[in-house]
């Protein structure tokens, strides 16, 4: 069935970038609404200046659904298009996982989705799910993913932002009724456990080759990027930004909370550029220092770098801003 699909993906994406290749800048445009990049510049804007609590809810869904993703794909190994046909052109950033299901898709339906729990407008909640959809057709347009990919993201993604909801309460009643100590325990053994179950599925994938023709295909749409649809690259960044987000939030309202809606507009552009400033500091400085690979002691300074990202972003920022008088202390 899966290569059914896939046939018939490849004639509509054909067709699509035959005909209609005068939108690729607007599914580009679509398609960058749904990179994480995106997503971590809105949930520090939430996080920072507009609702703390919101800020965490819309980063843990992201590193939830992320995780999620990758599982997934490593599960199905399902090629993309692009690997597949090489009359498909690979219109965006080279892509080296697997495609089933599609990330944009799933993070689109789950992270915007519960972006859209926030507002009782109908026109900015209509707006919201128009962006869903434009990011999960973008993806077949730009030949990165088949029809199925963004169906299973799709349909994965709203069943995890039902799941979320339904349980989110409950979970964090329980969660907060915990010692500091045992939530920060909890989460970080819960992120190691993410991260050990990820490198359980690649073990039980057994052989781990690829069909040439998929290599082939990649290499002619990329000839300077090779594709590693079995690394662990996103899964460790992903679970270990879980446990820095959650890690700080936890230490920022055990010591006063942090009001994000409080100070001027000066204060707010302030705040968002140093906090930014943080982030690039130490994802691409100490990215540069660390080193990279797939062995055991990269992936665990790759893990200290997400880690602190998440920790900056939730409790070292807010504690910033408060030090140099750009924010307040707080509930809001």
């Amino acid at each position: 069935m899966l290569e059914n699909l896939m046939a018939l993906s490849l004639t509509v994406i054909n067709f699509l970038q035959t005909n209609l290749a005068f939108l690729t800048p607007i599914m580009r445009f679509f398609t960058f609404l749904g990179n994480e990049e995106f997503y971590l510049l809105i949930m520090p804007l939430f996080l920072w200046s507009l609702d703390y609590d919101a800020g965490i809810r819309l980063g843990l869904m992201l590193m939830t659904s992320g995780t999620l993703n990758t599982f997934m794909k490593l599960s199905f190994q399902q090629p993309r298009p692009y690997w597949v046909s090489a009359d498909i052109q690979d219109l965006a950033s080279p892509m080296g996982s697997f495609g089933l299901p599609s990330g944009h898709s799933q993070n689109a339906a789950s992270v915007i989705g519960l972006l859209s729990t926030f507002t009782r407008h109908k026109w900015l909640k209509g707006t919201l799910y128009f962006t869903i959809v434009m990011i999960a057709l973008s993806r077949l347009f730009l030949g990165v993913h088949s029809l199925a990919d963004i169906v299973l993201g799709l349909t994965i993604g709203l069943f995890l932002l039902w799941t979320f909801l339904s349980v989110e309460e409950k979970i964090a009643k329980a969660f907060n009724g915990l010692t500091v100590l045992l939530r920060i325990l909890i989460v970080f053994a819960i992120s190691l456990a993410l991260i050990l179950l990820g490198v359980l599925i690649n073990a039980l994938s057994g052989d781990q080759s690829l069909p040439a023709v998929w290599v082939q295909n990649a290499h002619l749409a990329h000839p300077q990027t090779e594709i590693s649809p079995y690394s662990l690259d996103g899964l460790v960044s992903s679970a270990s930004v879980l446990f820095g987000l959650i890690a700080g939030s936890v230490w920022i309202k055990e010591t006063g909370g942090y009001n994000a809606k409080a100070g001027s507009l000066v204060k707010h552009l302030l705040r968002f550029i140093i906090g930014i400033v943080g982030v690039i500091i130490i994802w691409k400085g100490l990215g540069g220092l660390f080193p990279r690979g797939e062995d055991l002691l990269c992936q665990c300074f790759r893990y200290l770098r997400y880690a602190l990202v998440g920790l900056w972003i939730a409790g070292l920022a807010p504690k910033m801003f408060v030090a140099l008088k750009l924010g307040e202390r707080g509930r809001k």
